[in-house]
């Protein structure tokens, strides 16, 4: 029975999926907040359209108080927009990187798979052509034993030098 194949660079293969399925789940993190950064400017935005309505409608009926308090309002929303907006392009571009890290860490881990499958073949072929060695061995072994028997038998006569 010949040996199983064994990959020596397992340990290698190993720690490059391990550092994939990391790379994946930072990747993962990362459009999580993207998604939750574009939410929330969403959310700012519409309260932005709000606050802009209200106060335009307002302008000629609310007193100067409360127009500027909306404004005020306004411009603090216009602030944090404008914080969510730098946010979202830090995200963006933290995003792209780990998505470029997935993807350097995926080619890694694939060369070490081909590594390994280009192993196994070259394993297999040389098991088959080892073992074929070995039928061979005893077919010759046994029909040698058998001319020697039928030698002994008388039943076979030597050829002559």
């Amino acid at each position: 029975m010949p040996a199983r194949f064994e990959f020596r660079l397992q340990p290698l293969l190993d720690a490059r999926k391990r550092l994939e399925a990391e790379t994946q789940r930072n990747v993962a993190s990362q459009r999580r907040a993207l998604e939750g950064n574009h939410e929330e400017l969403d959310r700012l935005a519409q309260a932005w359209r709000r606050e802009m309505n209200a106060l335009t409608h307002s302008a000629g009926r609310s007193p100067a108080a409360d127009l500027r308090l909306r404004a005020e309002h306004l411009s603090y929303l216009e602030g944090v927009l404008e914080a969510a907006r730098r946010r979202r392009a830090a995200l963006e571009v933290a995003y792209e990187q780990a998505r470029q890290e997935l993807i350097a860490a995926s080619r890694e881990r694939r060369v070490i798979e081909k590594l390994k499958e280009r192993r196994r073949r070259a394993y297999e072929i040389e098991s088959a052509r080892r073992e074929e060695l070995e039928l061979d061995d005893a077919n010759a072994r046994r029909h040698e034993r058998a001319v020697r028997d039928r030698l002994a038998e008388g039943r076979l006569e030597r050829a002559a030098p």
